[in-house]
């Protein structure tokens, strides 16, 4: 990924330093930053869809998105405060 993840820097603007630190010294929160990025590019995909499958791809993306914030609120409140 050529830019870095900026869905989470909206949902955390909060945070907005200490996920810029982390984005930049941590692999393993960039990496869940990107899944985050991408699990809600491919909800809104799905949401828009008419394919059969649709409905049963949105459940599952909105529980996908909803588990990566949660992983990525842990981690942020793990830190000293901004």
């Amino acid at each position: 990924m050529t830019e870095k993840p900026r869905r989470i820097l909206k949902q955390f603007q909060e945070k907005s330093h200490t996920i810029a630190h982390l984005m930049g010294e941590d692999s393993e929160f960039l990496a869940l930053c990107e899944d985050y990025d991408a699990c809600v590019e491919a909800l809104r995909y799905w949401e828009h869809s008419r394919e059969p499958e649709a409905k049963a791809r949105v459940n599952e993306y909105r529980t996908l998105v909803q588990e990566l914030e949660e992983e990525i609120r842990v981690t942020l409140e793990a830190q000293p405060l901004d």
